[in-house]
């Protein structure tokens, strides 16, 4: 299950599926027919999502807004589940380049620039577009070491002369952070049932809700 709400217009996606043993393809059969509603709580507005294709849901009212707490509300087959995310505030990508790695010969490396708010308590996540193929990365940071600064760090070192790669730059909440470094160790356990990432979705449902800012670029290397 996963669902987001964003400062970009809408409409936003809640996607449904039903989960499957680890030992098995990772086909994931979607969930029809499910009530889905996402409520923005600070301005009291409620959207009913509509299924526009098998297990895919959208809004049709809501515009994602910073500051303000979204409340997730799914019935799917009598299994109710529920989540809420407050959208922190916007922090813009100041800009993009690359520099060569020190370690990884000609490769190259994305050094996305951006001003941490002074305020304590910042998340960040990094996808990226190369070649028009998303790169699914648990690629977080927190401002723990970087509260306040202007912050000039990798997030990927493996790029080559021509390569197009846009950088989408995601300010998320304490319990998405959570969500994304604990689906980085389970990626990296070599156990044979490796463990869940943590949820922020209650009612027992695998996933996330989110709801965030976001802020792109795009370079191609030199």
């Amino acid at each position: 299950m996963e669902g987001n709400v964003t400062n970009l217009p809408g409409p936003y996606l809640v996607t449904i599926t039903k989960s499957v043993n680890f030992d098995q393809d990772n086909v994931f059969p979607t969930v029809s027919g499910a009530l889905v509603l996402i409520t923005d709580y600070t301005s009291g507005l409620a959207d009913t999502l509509k299924e526009t294709s098998p297990g895919n849901y959208q809004t049709t009212l809501l515009n994602g807004i910073p500051g303000h707490k979204y409340q997730l509300y799914i019935n799917a087959n009598s299994n109710v589940f529920t989540s809420s995310c407050i959208m922190p505030a916007f922090v813009a990508l100041d800009s993009l380049y690359t520099q060569k790695s020190s370690f990884r010969g000609d490769k190259s490396q994305l050094i996305p620039v951006y001003t941490d708010p002074i305020t304590k308590g910042n998340y960040y996540h990094f996808k990226e577009i190369k070649n028009d193929t998303e790169n699914n990365s648990e690629a977080i940071r927190n401002d723990n070491l970087i509260n306040g600064q202007v912050v000039k760090q990798p997030v990927e070192g493996g790029l080559n002369s021509g390569d197009r790669v846009t950088l989408i730059f995601e300010c998320i909440d304490s319990a998405m952070y959570q969500y994304y470094y604990t689906l980085g160790q389970t990626k990296n356990q070599n156990s044979a049932t490796p463990a869940n990432p943590l949820s922020n979705i209650k009612g027992g449902a695998l996933g996330y809700f989110s709801a965030h800012t976001s802020d792109s670029k795009s370079i191609v290397v030199p």
